[in-house]
């Protein structure tokens, strides 16, 4: 519960610390991206999760939710900066989106 409760403030910190990395590599002669498309393995079985988890991948500044595969199993996300670690981003969005969205009570 009290992950639930901290997201608002973890969210806005990925929000924050996102729009200064977007900001810096836009205003960059020599960008640090390294673009990819991640296949996240998703274990929400409410539809309305998936659309929130979706939602909140692509308000996040460089990533973007692109579809759903496998009847909901997997989000597709476009990542600027996953090429390097594609595992890393992946585990990433499942532990701090996908478990806040699991637990709450939509």
């Amino acid at each position: 519960m009290i992950k639930v409760l901290m997201f608002p403030l973890f969210y806005l910190w990925e929000i924050l610390t996102g729009s200064l990395r977007v900001g810096r590599d836009v205003l960059s002669p020599k960008p640090n991206i390294q673009p990819v498309i991640l296949r996240v393995p998703v274990n929400l079985e409410n539809p309305r999760k998936r659309l929130l988890l979706a939602a909140l991948v692509s308000m996040t500044p460089g990533t973007l939710s692109i579809r759903e595969e496998d009847e909901g199993d997997i989000l597709v996300v476009h990542s600027l900066y996953g090429g390097s670690d594609p595992d890393a981003a992946i585990t990433h969005i499942k532990a701090h989106y996908e478990s806040v969205v699991a637990r709450l009570p939509i």
